[in-house]
C-alpha cells in the first residue's frame, strides 16, 4: 500500500533563515520515486510556498493550517471566512493595540491602522526581497482573510485579544510574542484528515514530519510521527526523533522507516 509522507516546511525542509540541505531534497525525491505520496503541509498560504519548494516535487499541499487543500494540481476544499468575520477580526485588531498579517490563498494583507511591530517589519522586509506582493486592507468591498498572525507587547491587550477570537479562531502562540490565528475546526491535523479521507489512505500509512509544536496536531493524527532532533518541546509527542535539519535529519528519518 502507498505511504502518504506530510512534511511541514520551516525548520523541517528549510532552516528558519531559508537554508535548503540538499539530503532534504534528495530524501523527498527518493520518496516519490519509490511509490509515495509526498505533501506539504503547512501554516503559509498558497501564495506564500516559495517556488522553489514547489520545485523538489510533491503530490499535494495543505494550506493555512487546514484552511485549503490541493492534491495533483486540483484544489479540493478551501474554508474561506466572511467578509463579515473578517472585517470582525480587523476591528478586534485594532481596538487591542497588536500587529498583524492577513493571510489568504491569493494574497497578504497589512493593515496600516494597525500597530507595525519590529519583527512585522523584518517580514515585510523579507516579502519585499523575495518580490511577494502585499496589499493594504481595504475598508469596504467583500474583502476576507483565510487566517492571520500578530505580533505582541506589553502594551497590547492580549487578553482582550483572546477574548474577542471565542468561537471564531483559535489562538496558537508561537513564542517571541508572535501568535497565529486559525479558524476553529481547522489546523494541520484536521487537513491532514481530510486529505487520508479524500485519498482512501489508511492511518498505518501516513507519516508526518514537523519540527514545532503546532506540528503536535498532526504528528499525533499520523500513523507515525517524527520529530526534528533540535525540537525539544515536540519530542513528547513523536513516535521518532531523528536528526537535526542541518546534520540530513529528513532523509535519516525517511531512510530509517525505509520510505527512500
Amino acid at each position: 500500500m502507498k505511504n502518504f509522507i506530510f512534511f511541514d516546511i520551516d525548520g523541517t525542509i528549510i532552516s528558519e533563515d531559508g537554508y535548503l540541505p540538499e539530503s532534504a531534497v534528495r530524501a523527498i525525491q527518493a520518496a516519490r520515486k519509490k511509490g509515495n505520496a509526498t505533501l506539504i503541509n503547512t501554516g503559509r498560504t498558497a501564495m506564500n510556498v516559495d517556488p522553489f519548494l514547489r520545485e523538489i516535487g510533491f503530490d499535494g499541499y495543505i494550506y493555512g493550517c487546514g484552511t485549503e487543500l490541493e492534491y495533483d494540481g486540483k484544489v479540493l476544499f478551501h474554508e474561506k471566512q466572511t467578509p463579515a468575520r473578517s472585517r470582525e477580526m480587523v476591528e478586534l485588531v485594532r481596538r487591542t493595540n497588536v500587529a498583524v498579517l492577513y493571510e489568504r490563498s491569493d494574497a497578504i494583507f497589512i493593515d496600516r491602522k494597525a500597530r507595525t511591530l519590529p519583527d512585522l517589519q523584518k517580514l515585510l522586509e523579507l516579502y519585499e526581497s523575495k518580490q511577494l506582493p502585499f496589499a493594504d486592507v481595504p475598508e469596504d468591498g467583500d474583502w476576507y482573510t483565510d487566517k492571520f498572525v500578530i505580533w505582541y507587547d506589553g502594551e497590547s491587550d492580549l487578553e482582550g485579544f483572546q477574548a474577542g477570537l471565542t468561537g471564531k479562531f483559535d489562538y496558537i502562540d508561537r513564542g517571541n510574542g508572535f501568535a497565529e490565528m486559525v479558524p476553529c475546526g481547522c489546523s494541520k491535523a484536521t487537513g491532514m484528515e481530510k486529505m487520508m479521507q479524500l485519498l482512501g489512505a489508511d492511518r498505518s500509512h501516513v507519516f508526518a514530519v514537523g519540527d514545532s509544536l503546532n506540528d503536535r496536531p498532526m504528528l499525533e493524527a499520523a500513523g507515525t510521527g517524527i520529530a526534528m532532533g533540535d525540537s525539544p518541546m515536540l519530542h513528547p509527542y513523536a513516535d521518532y526523533i531523528t536528526a537535526n535539519l542541518a546534520d540530513d535529519g529528513l532523509e535519516k528519518a525517511l531512510a530509517h522507516f525505509d520510505l527512500i
